[in-house]
């Protein structure tokens, strides 16, 4: 496992999906989706707008090491229709993460209600914050580690991170929420991956369900 390389600001993103309102790419890790302060170099909008020649617009989030699965609108349609749809929780998101040990109970539902802290740390809170729900069954293990397929309910930032870390199992690679590095091979990012994406298309209707491989073997059940 290595660190992943820097996207060059030539790259083309793989499309998985393209119609005339909306696109969804598979994302690599390593890049952000949207500019963020105090950051440089091209994001996942830059790349894109370039590649199809036209202004695109970002209705939802993966971290910056999460790779996989993301939609992008064409329109301003698709724009305020996925928009209203990750606002109402609509898209069906599967991913895979590789976990630091093996979650015991091996399958079960995950609900706290999470705030960020003035640290900028996201965490569970007895009272206040928003409401996030997990679901979780485990795969396999993948040597000293075990892979995992979780599908958030809810859409809070840091969600899988936060609640998979409060299981006693933070992501291999993610040392914001407890990873510790104990010998065998580097980590070059935190294991994340979008695998499956459903949805119904803001515009026509169609269901619209993406699949893709994760660029490590570790994260492919």
């Amino acid at each position: 496992m290595v660190c992943a390389a820097p996207v060059p600001s030539s790259a083309k993103l793989p499309i998985l999906h393209l119609d005339d309102h909306l696109v969804v790419v598979d994302k690599p890790p390593g890049i952000l989706v949207v500019p963020a302060p105090g950051r440089g170099g091209a994001t996942v909008v830059d790349l894109l707008g370039r590649q199809l020649g036209e202004r695109v617009f970002a209705v939802h989030r993966l971290d910056e090491d999460t790779s996989g699965a993301l939609v992008l609108a064409r329109t301003e349609a698709a724009r305020a229709g996925l928009d209203r749809l990750f606002a109402e929780h609509g898209a069906a998101r599967t991913y895979h993460a590789l976990l630091s040990h093996a979650p015991q109970p091996p399958a079960g539902r995950i609900e706290s209600r999470l705030a960020e802290g003035t640290d900028g740390v996201v965490r569970s809170v007895p009272r206040g914050g928003e409401r996030a729900v997990t679901r979780y069954r485990t795969l396999c293990r993948r040597g000293r580690w075990t892979l995992v397929e979780v599908q958030p309910e809810t859409g809070r930032r840091n969600q899988i991170r936060v609640h998979m870390a409060e299981l006693g199992c933070p992501l291999v690679g993610d040392r914001k929420y407890g990873f510790r590095v104990r010998g065998g091979p580097a980590v070059g990012r935190v294991m994340l991956h979008a695998a499956v994406l459903e949805f119904d298309h803001p515009v026509t209707g169609e269901r619209i369900a993406v699949r893709c491989e994760a660029p490590e073997a570790e994260l492919r059940p």
